[in-house]
């Protein structure tokens, strides 16, 4: 049991240092999304290719390549740009925050789209959630503040593609195994920016010697590594707890941020963090009761 904690901490730590290295690197979003995308789909499909090559097998393609093309290109793709654009226009700890609100997002899309009918627990999770993000954001207490508009806009919008991820990951778990799905959403996400952005763009800086340690380090510890350590969690320990260990991560985005970039902490960012935090356990919680 204790070695399903540790791979959910080991998840939280390595994507908390995927964010740090993104923001320390400077590298354009749409870029450095293609970047992680191809590194990251190139290590998996090799050790895929070794050990495990029925992940490539799909069982109904004319059913499954539309799907996957929409969960590369909304899931996948549309998740990874928009963390590390809230990643470049915020201090870390506060966009990881931010990110981490998917579960309030999911829960408000069940609610208003599916009709579901929420636990108590997770409609005060709803409410602590909007307090802690007024706090951390600043609408509240704006003192020492560092959110501007662009950068809550940037934040909510990694929570709602987080959110949409998960949905759609969780739809088809059952036809596709998480490797299958991780891998052709790599890949789509791969196609995706370097149309975007533009091959030079995503492949030169693989290939020059100051970038190119560290960018195969992004791709494959903050990206590969932490999902294949979650998936080991989540095979040890229930998933609910899994996810709140792996809350860890905006813990150490917080710590890292003002260690490496000298961001701010006030007395309000750590209250609306702790009640953010508080509310995503709630609503995990009550949906693990559902």
């Amino acid at each position: 049991m204790w070695r399903g904690y540790g791979f959910a901490l080991l998840a939280a730590l390595c994507w908390a240092a995927g964010g740090l290295a993104a923001k320390w690197l400077e590298i354009d979003p749409a870029a450095m999304t293609g970047i992680r995308s191809i590194v990251a789909a190139v290590a998996l499909g090799a050790l895929l290719l070794i050990f495990k090559r029925d992940a490539f097998k799909l069982q109904n393609p004319r059913r499954d390549i539309p799907f996957l093309l929409i969960f590369g290109i909304f899931g996948q793709a549309a998740m990874s740009y928009t963390y590390l654009q809230a990643i470049a226009h915020n201090p870390v700890g506060i966009a990881i925050l931010m990110h981490y609100l998917a579960p309030v997002v999911s829960l408000l899309i069940g609610v208003i789209f599916l009709r579901q009918k929420p636990k108590l627990l997770a409609v005060g999770g709803v409410g602590l959630a909007v307090v802690g993000c007024a706090l951390v954001v600043g609408i509240i207490n704006p003192a020492g503040t560092n959110v501007t508009a662009l950068g809550f806009f940037w934040g909510m919008a990694s929570a709602v593609f987080f959110s949409l991820y998960a949905v759609m990951g969780n739809q088809v778990k059952e036809r596709f195994s998480a490797f299958t799905l991780l891998f052709y959403g790599l890949v789509v996400s791969t196609v995706l920016w370097l149309a975007i952005a533009g091959p030079t763009a995503v492949l030169t800086p693989i290939f020059t010697a100051e970038t190119a340690l560290p960018l195969l380090a992004v791709g494959t510890l903050s990206t590969l590594l932490p999902f294949a350590a979650f998936l080991m969690a989540v095979r040890r320990i229930p998933a609910v707890n899994a996810g709140i260990t792996a809350m860890a991560e905006p813990i150490i985005g917080v710590i890292g941020g003002a260690l490496i970039f000298g961001d701010l902490i006030t007395g309000s960012f750590v209250i609306g963090g702790i009640l953010i935090l508080i509310a995503i356990v709630a609503i995990q919680v009550a949906d693990a009761w559902s």
